[in-house]
Order: structure tokens, then C-alpha cells, then sequence
């Protein structure tokens, strides 16, 4: 029986709380939200972290205090975000994350435009953080916005940059990525993976229906949460990262898989042992 792991990307860096209580933005409330879906069955939580006053950040510190807090409770691996976006961040800042060895750490790369500022990544700067991520021993998640950035990210394979047993994670329905239709999910099914490790995350309403196609296409994670998603169903608002959690596990088990713990999601994607101090 294959074993597909879930991942609760529970913050983001846009929605607060005004908009969706339930949504964890201060230290504690993301350690006790990434606790409460490692106990729902999620093998891994993508982080964001935010200021005091809800902005999005790249602290060090608060970086640092959310790893800690979430080793004490859980053995769920977390993977931390390098996204500059909204974020007023240099690079070398971005870098010196990798010194807190998280689990994974997601990367883009190419820039990504949007209204807003987008994502900021030059050819530089990608090499030097894969560097840093592989003398850290942190793995690498690849976030796909469209075709282009594909096709960088297979280049840096062709050169050496990026191990054969990369995990990618594409990102359909995202500002400035893929537009939410069936056409560019079939791209995504349809894309030369090479054996790599793949998840797809669908933003808004497509986390549903991308969530399905990809346990019936072989996937290795799916990705929920209140980063992606305000509705657990259509006019049903969710109420905490939990509720997707449950749901993400539902929909494996009835289409016939296992749900991946950490521990055999860090065998699937081949993630470090590390030793939570």
C-alpha cells in the first residue's frame, strides 16, 4: 500500500487572523497548531513566521523559537520558508537560515512576479542557498509556480546543483503562477519528473480537487492548510489547520493509501536524522 504524507502549511504570509480566527501567527500558536496536526496525522508543517504585528517576517529568532518549541512537542519535520516575498530581507539573511537545520526548507528557483513585489531570486543567490542547504543537511523543497521555473529547476539537475532525489512541489492557482484550470494540472501530471519526489498544492478551490488527482496520480505528499484554503467545503469555512488535516487523511485512506508519519516521510524524501536537542 503506498504511503502519501501530508503536509499543513498553516500560516502563509498574506491571510490574518481578521479574515480567518483560526489562523496561528504568533510563536506559540504556530508551535501548538504544528503539534495539534502532527497528532492529526500530518507528517510534516511548512512555516511561516510573523511579526507582533501580524506581518510576515524572516527572523532568525523567531525562526529559531518556533524549531525549538515544535521539536519539544512533536516529531513532525518542518520546513521553513526562504520566500522574500513582502519581506524586506537580504539574501545573505536568507542563507544563514539553513544554520537553524530545519528538516526542509522550501526554495524557488527563479523570481516570481506579481503586483505586489513577488519573489526576488537571482542565479546567485539559488546556488549559494542550495550550497548552504547541502553543507546544512537540509532538504531542499522545490516550489513549481509554472513552466519556466520547471525548466530552470531541471537545468540545475542537468548541471549537478540539484540531487537526483529532489521533492518538488508544484503550485497551481498562486498570483503570478499557473492559473487554476485542468489544462495546467494535466501539465503538472504530464511533466518529465524523473523519479523525484512530487506534491501539488492547489490554492483556494482547487486544494480539493488537486489534493484527489494527486493521490490518484502517484504524489508522495499532498499540501492543505490556511496558507492555501478559507473553506473546508464550498460556503464552509474552516475553522483551524486541524480540520484540513482530518480531511487531507479521509481522502487518502479512502482512495486506497496509507498515511505517511514523519518518520517514513523522511525515508521517502530522504531527509537527515537529526538529533532535536
Amino acid at each position: 500500500m503506498k504511503k502519501i504524507g501530508i503536509c499543513a502549511a498553516i500560516t502563509g504570509s498574506m491571510t490574518r487572523k481578521e479574515t480567518m480566527p483560526g489562523l496561528p501567527v504568533t510563536v506559540d500558536e504556530i508551535i501548538n497548531c504544528a503539534y495539534e496536526c502532527s497528532c492529526a496525522g500530518a507528517a510534516i508543517v511548512h512555516i511561516h513566521v510573523r511579526d507582533k504585528d501580524e506581518r510576515p517576517s524572516l527572523e532568525a529568532s523567531l525562526y529559531k523559537e518556533v524549531l525549538t518549541g515544535i521539536r519539544e512537542k512533536s516529531d513532525i519535520l518542518v520546513c521553513i520558508s526562504t520566500s522574500n516575498h513582502l519581506v524586506r530581507v537580504s539574501d545573505k539573511e536568507r542563507i544563514r537560515l539553513m544554520e537553524l537545520q530545519p528538516d526542509l526548507a522550501s526554495l524557488e528557483v527563479t523570481s516570481l512576479k506579481r503586483p505586489d513585489g513577488g519573489i526576488k531570486n537571482n542565479k546567485k543567490f539559488v546556488i549559494d542557498m542550495l550550497q548552504a542547504m547541502k553543507q546544512y543537511e537540509v532538504k531542499p523543497e522545490f516550489e513549481i509556480f509554472n513552466p519556466p521555473m520547471f525548466k530552470e529547476f531541471m537545468r540545475l539537475v542537468e548541471l549537478g546543483y540539484i540531487e537526483d532525489n529532489a521533492y518538488i512541489q508544484f503550485v497551481i492557482g498562486s498570483i503570478g503562477g499557473m492559473k487554476p484550470t485542468y489544462k495546467n494540472i494535466q501539465w503538472i501530471l504530464d511533466s518529465d519528473k524523473k523519479g523525484f519526489n512530487w506534491s501539488a498544492a492547489g490554492i483556494a478551490g482547487m486544494q480539493l480537487p488537486v489534493n484527489f488527482i494527486s493521490i490518484l496520480n502517484g504524489c508522495d505528499v499532498i499540501r492543505t492548510g490556511m496558507e492555501d484554503n478559507r473553506y473546508l467545503l464550498k460556503g464552509i469555512p474552516v475553522k483551524n489547520n486541524v480540520e484540513f488535516v482530518d480531511r487531507s487523511a479521509t481522502m487518502i485512506r479512502m482512495l486506497g493509501c496509507e498515511v505517511a508519519d514523519s518518520f517514513a516521510m523522511a525515508k521517502i524524501l530522504g531527509v537527515k536524522d537529526r538529533k532535536y536537542d
